[in-house]
């Protein structure tokens, strides 16, 4: 079956990203906007023997969801359940060997793989393409973890240059905005109720901004004048000592170079900028007099533009619920994030193909810079 054969090719691929990772890699110390590695894997098992094969569920008095069944492959669920287990208690609570969470990873993906409804059907296997799903988001945390590590890039990982093409004109009028609660496949919770909305013509990037875009600000002074930084952005910037991107330098010798993984490059002014956060990219549009897209204007020029495989792209909009939206049966996935996050959309080097689609909404908190996000811009 097709599902199955993407359940193995999503944990083979797994592996790949921290099988040669040491010990000391797998256990590196607390940091903000990652997880131990351990951790990682063993959560990864738990939510899909939990969301799979332990049903049917129910939330306790806390709001958390518990299970009919025990766990035999991967637990106890308080260690592995992230609504359940804190950030910070994940570097001190006791995990599995790597031998250990191998067999607990294999056995549970048998296990899954056996439970495969024999029908094609959505509601059917609704449980196990949101187990696929997650890990294929989980697997993309593990590429910005290198990254954050400074390890070596994984395999085939890459940042194509961008094609010169001119801003796209897209006509307004009236589009539907997220999926229908009718619409076949499948769906996370934060995509519907979809709903009919209105825009107006808008100009778009035909492509994200670039790094040499990007760098004309970075040279114009923009990171030093407040008048780009109002707001929560003002602070961001008042407290910290940037005066360009993160991952980026002036060497005397070379010129401006940008961080990959574990080294260094020249800086390909082709290639779209990166790693800068919701901040950094609103304070270049007012500098461009120019502004970032709202999410639905993102979403009616998908079929225009050039996006995905590149960088995930920061949105003018905070991360909010859709009229009418009811949280999914995992209802940790959305709506404990909204109102804090801001949404991106598209899709990075790092994502699956199969995570590429135009209802998708990925969100962060506005000031991370540490994940695969640029930005593309809007005519006033």
């Amino acid at each position: 079956m097709a599902l199955a054969d993407a359940l193995r090719e999503c944990r083979a691929n797994t592996w790949s990203l921290v099988a040669d990772l040491s010990d000391a890699q797998w256990q590196m110390p607390e940091q903000g906007g990652v997880n131990p590695v351990r951790w990682e894997l063993g959560h990864l098992a738990w939510f899909a023997e939990f969301w799979v094969l332990r049903g049917p569920h129910h939330r306790a008095a806390d709001g958390t969801a518990r299970a009919q069944s025990p766990a035999l492959h991967a637990g106890p669920d308080e260690h592995f359940d992230s609504a359940r287990l804190a950030h910070a208690a994940r570097w001190t609570t006791p995990m599995p060997s790597r031998g250990r969470l191998g067999e607990m990873l294999q056995g549970q993906l048998d296990a899954c793989i056996a439970a495969l409804p024999a029908t094609n059907d959505d509601a059917a296997n609704y449980f196990h393409r949101l187990a696929l799903f997650h890990e294929d988001m989980h697997a993309e945390a593990f590429v910005w973890l290198r990254a954050a590590l400074g390890c070596a890039a994984p395999a085939g990982s890459a940042l194509a240059p961008l094609a010169h093409a001119a801003p796209v004109l897209v006509r307004g009028g009236e589009f539907q905005l997220g999926r229908r609660i009718d619409e076949a496949g499948f769906a996370f919770d934060n995509e519907g109720p979809g709903r009919s909305v209105t825009l107006n013509d808008f100009e778009i990037d035909a492509t994200p901004v670039s790094a040499g875009q990007f760098l004309r600000f970075v040279e114009a002074g923009g990171y030093d004048d407040p008048a780009f930084w109002p707001d929560a952005a003002g602070e961001w910037r008042a407290h910290s000592d940037k005066s360009r991107p993160q991952r980026w330098r002036l060497d005397k010798t070379s010129g401006w170079q940008t961080r990959w993984f574990d080294r260094w490059l020249p800086l390909d002014t082709d290639q779209p900028v990166i790693h800068v956060n919701a901040f950094e990219a609103e304070a270049y549009c007012r500098w461009a007099k120019r502004r970032l897209p709202s999410a639905a204007e993102w979403e009616r020029a998908a079929s225009h533009i050039q996006w995905g495989r590149s960088v995930w792209e920061w949105a003018a909009d905070t991360f909010q619920p859709y009229p009418g939206f009811t949280p999914g049966p995992y209802s940790e996935y959305s709506a404990p994030w909204f109102g804090d996050h801001r949404e991106l959309r598209g899709g990075a080097f790092a994502t699956h193909a199969r995570m590429h689609d135009p209802c998708y909404r990925n969100f962060f908190q506005p000031q991370r810079s540490d994940v695969f996000a640029g930005f593309r811009s809007v005519a006033l």
